[in-house]
């Protein structure tokens, strides 16, 4: 659930950076953004992983 969560919190920030980013034409806050998408893209993967595991209780 606080995986959940925290994707979709950076990716919503990751949004939010780019936008402002080419809105005043700043390349350190579009990179920003950058990174916010693929730590939210890690953090699927992670999470994606966790619940994939062979003995894993339910």
């Amino acid at each position: 659930m606080v995986f959940k969560n925290s994707v979709f919190l950076f990716l919503l920030l990751g949004i939010v950076s780019l936008s402002f980013g080419i809105y005043t034409h700043d390349v350190i806050i579009i990179w920003i953004g950058i990174l916010f998408i693929f730590s939210a893209i890690i953090l699927a993967l992670e999470l994606k992983q966790l619940h994939s595991g062979p003995f894993r209780r339910d």
